[in-house]
């Protein structure tokens, strides 16, 4: 997956906000990632057995990942700096979930104004055919002089 992170002893990047920015972040995604997707339940030709003990698989794993960036924070941060990462997760999953919301309406109210603007065009084309055979009906109109 992402591979461990480097022991105390070993200065690998962990000071570089840069790195740790884009490590933590491939990390929570990934794990968002696979509880995202051990949540859709799809028609596959693995047995129920095995669809089952993947999914319990790799819960485990995520699981334990998550553990091994648990205990390093705390042990190198303190165990506030890890509840405050939880905290600001929290905060932008909650972000990120109303920005779904938000372009879910967008994309409903873009396809409620083409229906009504479909639906007034129709109307508009549908008001001048009947006129214009109203008109040729009482003889005000000869619609054969417009035609080729």
């Amino acid at each position: 997956m992402l591979g461990s992170p480097p022991d105390e002893t070993s200065n690998l990047g962990y000071d570089d906000p840069d790195y740790s920015n884009t490590y933590f972040g491939q990390f929570f995604d990934a794990t968002d990632q696979a509880k995202k997707t051990l949540q859709k339940r799809g028609i596959s030709a693995k047995s129920a057995n095995a669809t089952a003990l993947d999914r319990w698989a790799k819960v485990r794993q995520a699981a334990e990942a998550e553990e091994e960036l648990k205990e390093w924070i705390t042990q190198t941060y303190g165990r506030s700096k890890y509840l405050e990462l939880l905290k600001i997760r929290r905060e932008v999953l909650a972000e990120k979930r109303e920005a779904e919301a938000e372009a879910r309406r967008d994309a409903i109210h873009r396809q409620e104004l083409m229906i009504t603007i479909v639906g007034i065009m129709v109307l508009l084309i549908m008001t001048f055919i009947g006129a214009t055979g109203y008109l040729h009906y009482m003889g005000w109109l000869d619609v054969r002089d417009y035609l080729p």
